[in-house]
């Protein structure tokens, strides 16, 4: 039978090992963050809207005017591969028993605030995640 003392140790292990995977995720939404919007704003991207992220999915080297293979064709698929990536891994948690969508909301504006604090604009493409939560719900 477990004593007081394992249990407490168990539960403290526990708590530290959900706290480091609480830190990378949050991390890894700062780093994906970063690049949205430094990509969005090299490119002159404005993605302040649910309409302005789905223009930007849609529109390929084709509508772009960007000639395939250039560094700007390269950007923009890798701005919208991460769009893409941080929508599903939202999407993911949000409706994940363990996370839910309030805590997934929480862990994102977490990053978000992070990047605020190094100095990013407000208003800079990526940063308003309002379109991000449109249909993800409790």
């Amino acid at each position: 039978m477990p004593t007081k003392a394992s249990t407490t140790a168990q539960d403290g292990a526990s708590k530290a090992i959900t706290q480091r995977r609480l830190n990378r995720l949050i991390n890894g939404f700062e780093a994906v963050g970063a690049r949205i919007a430094f990509l969005a704003r090299t490119l002159g991207i404005p993605l302040h809207s649910a309409a302005d992220i789905q223009q930007t999915l849609e529109c390929d080297a084709n509508c772009s005017g960007a000639k395939a293979g250039t560094r700007e064709a390269r950007m923009r698929a890798e701005l919208r591969a991460l769009l893409v990536l941080r929508y599903e891994v939202v999407a993911r948690m949000a409706h994940s028993e363990r996370v839910g969508a309030a805590a997934a909301c929480s862990i994102l504006h977490t990053a978000n605030d992070r990047l605020l604090a190094k100095g990013y604009d407000a208003q800079a493409p990526g940063m308003d995640l309002r379109p991000l939560f449109d249909g993800i719900d409790d």
